[in-house]
């Protein structure tokens, strides 16, 4: 019977909080990581199709 390597994925966030002149260097330094940030994840819902069912991705199939 044939395996099957399924992913489901996730979205996740991260808000990182740094203190910069500009937006363009709160990126630059959060890109960096040479600065340590406050940071948080929020996980999301699995990413779904449009008629809400869950989305797999088939990452390889072996046959035995």
């Amino acid at each position: 019977m044939p395996k099957f390597n399924l992913l489901r994925s996730y979205t996740v966030v991260e808000s990182h909080e740094v203190e910069a002149k500009t937006q363009d260097e709160a990126i630059q330094i959060i890109e960096k990581g040479s600065v340590e940030t406050h940071q948080k994840s929020y996980d999301g819902d699995f990413d779904k199709h449009e008629d809400g069912s869950i989305l797999y991705t088939l990452e390889g199939c072996e046959d035995e």
